[in-house]
C-alpha cells in the first residue's frame, strides 16, 4: 500500500470523506429551520418575476436543510436597487439568492453604482434569452428604416434597464426616432400600455412574451422590429442589431451591450457567502434544473429553460468588465442624452 507523508492512501481517502460530510452536516444544519429569500429585481407580471418565483419554487428541496424559500420583488432601476440591496444590506450568509436583470451587468461600466457583479458567487442561469423590439399591430412605422421618418413611442422602466438602453441604443445606431418613456414599474405594466395604446412599442426578452401573453404572438398582436443576443429559431426574419452595425466603434458598443444576452436569467449570492454553502447551493441549482416538477412548472408557465453553467456565468461577467472604459464611456454618454 501506498504511503503519504505517512499516511496511506487509503487512510487519507478516509480523512477526505469525513471532512466532506462533516462541511455537508454544517451546511444542512444552518439551513435547517431557516428561510431563504430569491430576489427578484422586477416586480410582478413579468417574466423576469417568473423565473426568480420558479426558482423559489424549486430550490428549496435540493438544498441541504431544506430551508423553506419565498420570492421577494425589489424592482428599480432596471435591477440596480436589487442588486444594491444584496451587495449591501441583505444577509451574506447565503440566506438571499439575487437574481440577475440582465441589463445591471454592464451599469458599473457605465454608472457610479454600489455592487460588482465579478465578485459575485454565481449560481448559474436558468434562460439565455434573445431581445426583441415590438410594436403592435396596426403601427405603419413598423422597421427601422420607416421610424428614421416617423417618430414612435417605446415603454421602458429606468434608464438603467434593457427596456430603456436598448432601444435607445438602437436608436443612435440606426437613426431611428424612438421616443423611450421611462417610469413603468414593471414588464407587465408596459405591455397594457402597449396594449392600450398608450405607446406603440416596448423592448422585452422574446421569451418574456411567451411566457406572458403567448397568444399575442400566435394572433400576430407584434410586429418584430429588431432582434439582439443568440438567434432563435422563430426570429431568423426579424433583422438582427448587428446588420445595422457598420462602424467598429458601433460594434464594439453592441458588443457590450449584448453581453446581459449571454448570461440571462442568473442567480448569485453575495462574495462573502462561506465556500461550502455557495458550493451546496450551486449544486442545489444545478439538481433544480433536472427536476422533472421544476422543468413541469416552466413550462406551464410558458417559461423557456436555457440553462449555462456557474462558471459559463462568471466567464462572461469577466469578460464583459474587461471592457475598455471609452467604449463604456461613449455608452454612458448615449444613455445620458
Amino acid at each position: 500500500m501506498k504511503f503519504i507523508a505517512g499516511i496511506s492512501v487509503a487512510a487519507a481517502l478516509a480523512m477526505a470523506a469525513g471532512v466532506a460530510t462533516a462541511q455537508a452536516d454544517d451546511v444542512a444544519d444552518f439551513y435547517k429551520d431557516k428561510t431563504v429569500i430569491v430576489v427578484s429585481p422586477s416586480g410582478t407580471g413579468g417574466s423576469i418575476y417568473q423565473y426568480a418565483l420558479l426558482v423559489s419554487n424549486h430550490i428549496g428541496k435540493h438544498i441541504p436543510g431544506e430551508p423553506t424559500v419565498v420570492v421577494e420583488a425589489r424592482s428599480g432601476g432596471g435591477g440596480v436597487k436589487a442588486a444594491n440591496y444584496i451587495f449591501n444590506a441583505a444577509s451574506d450568509e447565503g440566506l438571499v439568492i439575487g437574481e440577475l436583470h440582465p441589463s445591471s451587468l454592464i451599469v458599473p461600466l457605465t454608472q457610479e453604482v454600489e455592487y460588482d457583479f465579478s465578485k459575485a458567487n454565481w449560481l448559474g442561469s436558468v434562460a439565455v434569452r434573445p431581445y426583441v423590439g415590438v410594436v403592435w399591430e396596426g403601427v405603419e412605422a413598423n422597421t427601422l428604416e420607416k421610424m428614421r421618418d416617423t417618430p414612435v413611442i417605446f415603454a421602458s422602466s429606468g434608464v438603467g434597464g434593457s427596456s430603456y438602453q436598448y432601444p435607445r441604443f438602437i436608436a443612435e445606431m440606426t437613426g431611428a426616432k424612438l421616443q423611450i418613456i421611462p417610469g413603468y414599474k414593471s414588464g407587465g405594466e408596459m405591455n397594457l400600455a402597449m396594449e392600450r395604446g398608450e405607446v406603440e412599442g416596448r423592448g422585452n426578452y422574446y421569451e418574456g412574451f411567451l411566457a406572458t401573453n403567448p397568444d399575442w404572438i400566435e394572433n400576430n398582436k407584434l410586429q418584430f422590429v429588431f432582434r439582439m443576443g443568440d438567434e432563435h429559431p422563430d426570429l431568423m426574419d426579424v433583422p438582427a442589431a448587428a446588420s445595422y452595425a457598420t462602424t467598429d466603434e458601433h460594434k464594439k458598443m453592441l458588443g457590450l451591450l449584448e453581453a446581459p444576452l449571454k448570461v440571462g436569467q442568473a442567480f448569485y449570492v453575495h462574495e462573502n457567502v462561506p465556500e461550502d454553502r455557495v458550493a451546496a447551493l450551486r449544486k442545489a441549482f444545478e439538481d433544480m434544473l433536472v427536476d422533472e416538477a421544476f422543468l413541469a412548472e416552466a413550462e406551464n408557465l410558458n417559461l423557456v429553460i436555457r440553462a449555462k453553467s456557474a462558471d459559463g456565468v462568471a466567464d462572461v461577467v469577466k469578460e464583459t468588465y474587461a471592457t475598455p472604459k471609452e467604449t463604456a464611456k461613449k455608452l454612458d454618454e448615449i444613455f445620458s442624452q
